[in-house]
């Protein structure tokens, strides 16, 4: 995710969430980090108050990619 606005530390920080959660997941990197930016773009548009939405895109892109991992291993069987 490329923002002229962010700085070299956040997109560090950006960059950690999405191996963490691809981790926790067990969900590629490229995957995660599309998803991560789409969710991320929505909740940035609706967020009133900004400071809760990394808390909120990290639990929000777990939980998607855990449905998306749990669909994909039912729709194995």
């Amino acid at each position: 995710m490329y923002d002229p606005e962010m700085k070299s530390q956040d997109i560090v920080g950006v960059e950690s969430e999405i191996q963490l959660l691809a981790r926790e997941t067990g969900v590629p990197v490229e995957t995660v980090h599309e998803i991560y930016n789409i969710e991320h773009a929505k909740l940035d548009r609706i967020a009133r108050i900004k400071t809760y939405v990394p808390v909120l895109l990290h639990r929000h892109v777990k939980e998607l990619l855990q449905m998306q991992r749990t669909l994909n291993s039912f729709s194995r069987e």
